[in-house]
């Protein structure tokens, strides 16, 4: 191995260190450093050997890390891990790693939260903008909807 492949290899090892990563991530910042694309197949085949990646861990820490921190919904999530071109079975694999319940209690309270902080007097509009805002936020428009009927609609 050359000392410049070496170097490289170490930085990488650092970069994955630091934070759980995906090949499509280190891939991006190996070219930011203008590694060779033979050079970036081989030091990905080191960094997924010796454990420094791996998707399944990136996947489940990257759900539960947007779910919990940012309040995020499955489908925010799925999309930007396909954007980081993740497979569909690691997707699939971080998605089932949010707890069911946590979900509908998350989504419960961003409905109230949400509901509380509009100043509009119009119910129909309310509920547009409460659906509008859980539908950016990544949650299932029928769970949303379900969510606002029971506790709006009396």
């Amino acid at each position: 191995m050359s000392e410049k492949l070496s170097v490289f290899l170490e930085k990488a090892q650092r970069y994955c260190s630091s934070a759980e990563q995906c090949i499509y991530t280190v891939k991006k910042k190996m070219h930011e450093w203008g590694v060779d694309d033979d050079e970036k197949d081989y030091i990905i085949g080191e960094l997924i050997t010796d454990g420094f990646i791996n998707e399944g861990r990136y996947a489940v820490a990257f759900a539960r890390g947007k779910f919990r921190m940012l309040g995020w919904g499955r489908n925010k999530i799925r999309y930007h891990l396909k954007a980081n071109q993740v497979s569909e079975q690691n997707i699939r694999l971080a998605l089932e790693a949010i707890d069911d319940e946590e979900y509908i209690q998350k989504l419960q309270n961003l409905v109230q939260r949400k509901w509380d902080s509009l100043k509009e007097t119009n119910i129909l509009q309310k509920k547009q903008k409460t659906v509008v805002y859980l539908v950016q936020k990544g949650f299932e428009t029928d769970m949303i909807l379900d969510e606002i009927k029971q506790r709006y609609n009396k």
